[in-house]
């Protein structure tokens, strides 16, 4: 499987803040690069957060074997996408040239990991760090072991949060990809702080989950939460995302600034 991760800064913040614009990038991308989506995109608004720094938009849909999400702070004038998929047709460079186009941006910072073997990840290429950690795991359910359904998922995405200390802002998403001959089963839940996403390949019997938090893990809980969920049997790798200081907070004097921009070539400022 390959996944994406991207990182964007200095972006359009009346584009990643429109519910229309990110519901429509999402249908465009996903007929530009073949994905296939077991479903159609679901979007949350999140602007009644504790912080109205961080209000925005988180977005998912989930593909077959994989997802796709997108967690935006127009007043950061950032967004963090993941691209979990396993689509022969893309590239970085033209994922890059896609989003940049939809969401133009000033920074962009995009990283390609093979799922199935971390070993072949360089991970130190990836130095936008320190804004979340973002934990990729990797496990198999053994041949003695029953086979995850629907409401394991179900029970499982939601009894995390609350353990990992973070917030959840939807339930549970957990669909088959297929309704009469089913390959995969996946499960994401949105939270305050990003989401948290699981496939399960019913052939090969592998699972691969995704955590991913805008703000610090405790480690210790994090690896009792894994080790629980996997019996200890599980590789995972840490990517540090974003950037804090990133100096581009939106604030409702830079907005009418904008506005008023006009009145400079009246001498009226």
């Amino acid at each position: 499987m390959m996944h994406f991760v991207i990182d964007s800064y200095g972006c359009d913040c009346t584009r990643i803040d429109s519910l229309r614009d990110v519901y429509e990038v999402i249908l465009k991308l996903e007929k530009e690069f073949q994905l296939e989506p077991i479903m159609p995109p679901q979007l949350v608004p999140y602007y009644h957060c504790e912080n109205q720094e961080d209000v925005g938009i988180s977005a998912f849909t989930l593909l077959k074997g994989g997802h796709f999400t997108i967690h935006t702070f127009p007043r950061w004038g950032c967004y963090f996408a993941d691209l979990l998929c396993d689509s022969k047709f893309i590239d970085s460079s033209k994922l890059k040239a896609f989003l940049t186009r939809e969401f133009p941006a000033s920074d962009f910072f995009i990283k390609f990991i093979i799922r199935e073997d971390f070993d072949k990840n360089n991970m130190g290429d990836y130095t936008t760090q320190d804004f979340g950690p973002h934990y990729m795991i990797t496990s198999k359910i053994p041949e003695d072991a029953p086979a995850p359904t629907i409401e394991t998922y179900s029970l499982m995405l939601d009894g995390l949060p609350p353990r990992a200390d973070m917030h959840p802002i939807t339930r549970p998403v957990v669909l088959y990809d297929n309704v009469t001959n089913p390959n995969f089963l996946s499960g994401i839940i949105l939270i305050a702080e990003s989401h948290i996403a699981i496939h399960y390949n019913i052939k090969t019997r592998e699972v691969m989950m995704d955590i991913f938090s805008c703000k610090r893990v405790d480690e210790q809980k994090y690896k009792e939460i894994v080790m629980d969920l996997f019996n200890g049997q599980y590789q995972d790798v840490l990517i540090r995302r974003g950037r804090r200081n990133i100096g581009r907070l939106e604030t409702s004097e830079t907005r009418n600034e904008r506005y008023r921009y006009w009145q400079e070539t009246i001498n009226q400022k």
